[in-house]
């Protein structure tokens, strides 16, 4: 029981451009509860009530893995996100999980070159907007450094806990995560799992039961650990369950990808991606006629480009219905099911958002000094790391 009374403090270091939150509180509590909602599902509406009537500025933790490739939906949804917990009155921290991504072979394996992962993470969300005058970016390995005889007596704790067959649920997600082009099926899950893997999610659950941590954000591939964490709260009869919001995943681009091509590019839309390769993507991608539901091209208009644009225009010929300018969801849904709006309009308008919302990000990593450099060294870092299946991960090829 003593073991969840650890009350370190991981406060972490701001970095030197990013100021402290000021603490201000927008909307009522039913317009700061919906906010939340709508960034994703939560395991428990009465946790999340309950936090929001006891404290006026709560301190979200963001769970976030560096790679070298970021998805548009990660970065895209990220900054949505944390805008949205910014404006709620929330006080945000990213946490870059280092220590844990030097366990993934293909990035290199040391901390210094998964904090310049890292860093070059935070330099895609400044360009895709992200609010960081509300935000503050903390190294996980710090934090287990500065706090490591508390910390680990609770991470080995719950792997002696743990049932093995659960902690196997947890990283059979997590190890097809944040691989360039890769999609749901990877050859990770084909093999038998390494040490590092079955440690992992004891790790993190760890770092999820932080005293200082009032919610979580996180993707659904971290939802296993958070449940290994809330069950071995009450094992241990804790009340100190860890709350989190559990955002959404874009679905792969392409239909029903075989494992064997897991290297395949064309599964998502990248950051660094340019017009031609966010033009074929999209024509490529599954998009079937007079269905939304499971539709990624419908996906990324829902996620993506209606919370971010506040619209959606389609430009079409007077002939096809001129152009239709959608403002929510529901009205391109009626209209796409119905069969008033085909696919290939839908792909082009689509083709042509991405890539607004894109050039921001190509201007400033064009333009500006400091992502300029930390392009180069990753670019430089991935050429000199062998990868494990005998490819070269740095390679773009679409």
């Amino acid at each position: 029981m003593g073991h969840l009374n650890y009350s370190w403090n991981i406060m972490g270091t701001p970095s030197a451009c990013i100021s402290e939150p000021n603490g201000t509180v927008e909307g009522s509590f039913d317009q700061r509860f919906e906010a939340l909602i709508s960034i994703g599902e939560c395991i428990s509406d009465d946790e999340l009530t309950l936090l929001l009537k006891k404290k006026t500025v709560p301190i979200c933790y963001v769970w976030c893995d560096p790679s070298p490739w970021m998805q548009l939906t990660q970065a895209m949804s990220m900054t949505i996100n944390v805008n949205k917990m910014v404006k709620a009155g929330f006080k945000v921290k990213i946490l870059m999980a280092d220590w844990f991504a030097q366990m993934n072979p293909r990035f290199g394996g040391s901390i210094s070159k998964m904090q310049t992962i890292g860093w070059y993470n935070i330099e895609m969300w400044k360009a895709s907007g992200m609010d960081l005058d509300g935000v503050e970016f903390v190294q996980l390995s710090d934090e287990i450094g500065r706090h490591a005889d508390q910390y680990w007596p609770v991470a080995m704790d719950i792997a002696r806990q743990s049932n093995l067959s659960e902690i196997k649920k947890c990283f059979d997600f997590h190890a097809s995560k944040d691989i360039r082009g890769c999609g749901t099926m990877d050859p990770c899950m084909m093999r038998e799992s390494t040490p590092a893997e079955i440690l992992f999610p004891c790790l993190q659950s760890a770092v999820m039961l932080f005293p200082e941590v009032d919610i979580w954000l996180l993707g659904m591939d971290q939802h296993g650990a958070n449940m290994l964490a809330r069950e071995y709260c009450n094992l241990m009869q804790s009340k100190n369950t860890p709350i989190a919001l559990f955002h959404y995943m874009a679905p792969d681009l392409l239909p029903d990808p075989e494992w064997e091509e897991w290297e395949n590019v064309r599964w998502s839309i990248f950051m660094e991606d340019d017009e031609e390769d966010v033009s074929r993507k999209i024509e490529n991608a599954l998009c079937p006629e007079k269905f939304t539901e499971g539709n990624p091209c419908s996906e990324y208009i829902k996620y993506i480009i209606l919370p971010w644009f506040g619209k959606f225009e389609v430009l079409r010929k007077e002939e096809n219905g001129g152009n239709i300018i959608f403002l929510s969801m529901e009205e391109f849904i009626a209209d796409y099911e119905s069969g008033a709006l085909h696919p290939a309009d839908v792909k082009h308008a689509l083709v042509k958002a991405v890539n607004m919302l894109l050039q921001v990000v190509r201007d400033r990593f064009r333009s500006n000094a400091e992502p300029i450099k930390l392009a180069k060294a990753i670019e430089i870092q991935l050429e000199s790391t062998s990868c494990r299946y005998g490819t070269n991960i740095s390679q773009r090829d679409a």
